[in-house]
C-alpha cells in the first residue's frame, strides 16, 4: 500500500472531528425533538434542512475548490462548524436547532470536498485507493463515534452536550492550517469552457447518475424514520435506536478494512451491481420484520455493503475526472446523486401523517428493485470511460 503524507491525516484529523461533531448533533437532536414534539414530521426537517443545504452550495464550493487553494476553504469549513455550534450555546428551540443545521452541513460537507481535492491535486494515482480507503474507514469511524456520543448524550450529558461539540469545533480548526498549493496551467481556463467540459462529462454518465439519484433518495428513509421506528412502533429505549444507527458505521469500517483485499474480487461492474441489488431486501427486512435486534443487525450489513460498493466507484471516477474541473465534477455529482434526498426526505415526512413507518420502509423496498437492477446495464460503460481513462494516463506518462 502507497504511504500517505503527513498533512493528509491532519486535514482528514480535522474532518473526522467535524464529522463527530455533525452526527452527534443529528442524532442528539432527532431524539429530542420526537420525545419533545411526538412529531416525526419536525423530526425529519432535521435531514430534509441539512440535505437542501448541502445541495445549494456544492455547487458554488465545487466552483472555489478549482479556483483557489483546497486546504484554505478547509480552514474556512472549520469557522463554519464553530459558528453552528456556537448559536447552540446561545440557543436551542426549533428555529436555533435548524440555523445550526445549515451551519453544521456546509462546514462538514466543504471539509469533505476539500480533502477530495487535495487527493486528487496533490497525490499521485497509485495512492488514490489507499487515501480514499482511509478516508472511508475514518468517515465511518466518526460517524461511529459521533452516534455513540449523541445517543450517551441523549441519558447523561444533556446539559453539556453543546459545549463539548464547541470544543470539538475549535480543535478541527486547529487542525486545519492550510498548506501551499501549486495551480496548473490548465486550472486557469475560462469558466465558460470549464462548464462545458463538466457538461460533457456528466453526459457521459447520465445513466450511472440516475440509478445514484433514486438510490440515494430512497435509502434517505434510513435517516428521517429511525427514530421514529424505535421509538414509536418498536417501543423500545434509546439505546436500540443508538445502536441501530451506529452498526451501521461499525459495518462500514470493517467494510473499508475489506475493501482493499476484496478489490480484485468486487472491481467489476457486474459484481458490483450484483451487490447494488441487495439493498431492496434489506430495506424490506425492516419494513416486514418488526424485531430490534433484527434491524440492528440489518442496519450492520447495509453498512457493511456501502464502502465495499463506493470505495471502487469513488476511485474508478477519481481517475477518470479531469483534474481542472473536477471540484465541479464533483459538486454536480453531489447535486444529481442527493438531489432526490431532500425532496424524498420531505416526502416521506409528509407521508407520515397519513401511513405507518414500516409501510413506508415497505413502498421505499419495493421501488428500489427495479433501480438496482438497471446497474447491471449503466455501471458497465462507467467502468470502461475509467479503464480507458487509466491506459490514457500510462501512455502519457
Amino acid at each position: 500500500m502507497a504511504r500517505l503524507p503527513f498533512f493528509f491525516y491532519r486535514y482528514l484529523s480535522s474532518r473526522f472531528l467535524g464529522s463527530i461533531v455533525f452526527n452527534a448533533f443529528t442524532v442528539f437532536f432527532l431524539w429530542e425533538i420526537v420525545v419533545a414534539f411526538k412529531s416525526v414530521f419536525l423530526a425529519g426537517l432535521i435531514p430534509t434542512i441539512s440535505l437542501a443545504s448541502d445541495l445549494l452550495l456544492t455547487v458554488p464550493v465545487g466552483h472555489l475548490i478549482d479556483r483557489f487553494n483546497s486546504t484554505k476553504l478547509g480552514t474556512l469549513s472549520s469557522l463554519i462548524l464553530i459558528l453552528g455550534t456556537a448559536l447552540l450555546v446561545i440557543g436551542q428551540s426549533i428555529p436555533f436547532i435548524y440555523t445550526a443545521t445549515v451551519f453544521l452541513t456546509i462546514g462538514v460537507m466543504m471539509k469533505g470536498d476539500t480533502i477530495s481535492a487535495t487527493i486528487k491535486k496533490n497525490l499521485d494515482r497509485e495512492q488514490f485507493l489507499p487515501a480514499n480507503q482511509t478516508f472511508s474507514g475514518a468517515g465511518y469511524a466518526s460517524s461511529l463515534i459521533g452516534t455513540l456520543f449523541g445517543g450517551a448524550s441523549i441519558i447523561y450529558l444533556q446539559h453539556y452536550f453543546v459545549l463539548i461539540i464547541l470544543g470539538m469545533s475549535i480543535a478541527a480548526l486547529l487542525l486545519s492550517f492550510p498548506i501551499s498549493e501549486p495551480r496548473n496551467a490548465e486550472e486557469k481556463a475560462a469558466v465558460r469552457s470549464e462548464l462545458t467540459s463538466t457538461f460533457v462529462f456528466l453526459k457521459k454518465i447520465t445513466g450511472f447518475l440516475v440509478v445514484g439519484f433514486v438510490l440515494n433518495g430512497l435509502l434517505v428513509c434510513l435517516d428521517v424514520y429511525s427514530s421514529g421506528l424505535f421509538h414509536l412502533v418498536l417501543k423500545v429505549s434509546p439505546v436500540y435506536y443508538t445502536l441501530f444507527v451506529a452498526l451501521l458505521s461499525v459495518g462500514g469500517i470493517i467494510g473499508s478494512l475489506l475493501s482493499g483485499p476484496l478489490q480484485k474480487h468486487v472491481n467489476t461492474a457486474y459484481r458490483i451491481s450484483l451487490l447494488i441489488l441487495l439493498y431492496s431486501p434489506a430495506i424490506l427486512f425492516i419494513a416486514l420484520v418488526k424485531s430490534a435486534i433484527g434491524d440492528i443487525v440489518d442496519s450492520f450489513l447495509i453498512g457493511l455493503l456501502l464502502p465495499v460498493i463506493n470505495i471502487p466507484l469513488d476511485v474508478n471516477l477519481m481517475k477518470v475526472v479531469p483534474r481542472n474541473i473536477y471540484g465541479k465534477v464533483m459538486a454536480f455529482l453531489r447535486v444529481f446523486l442527493g438531489g432526490a434526498t431532500p425532496a424524498l426526505a420531505a416526502v416521506f415526512s409528509f407521508m407520515a401523517l397519513f401511513f405507518s413507518v414500516t409501510s413506508i420502509f415497505l413502498y421505499a423496498g419495493i421501488i428500489l428493485f427495479p433501480v438496482c437492477v438497471l446497474s447491471f446495464k449503466v455501471l458497465p460503460k462507467f467502468f470502461r470511460m475509467a479503464n480507458e481513462a487509466s491506459l490514457n494516463s500510462e501512455k502519457e506518462a
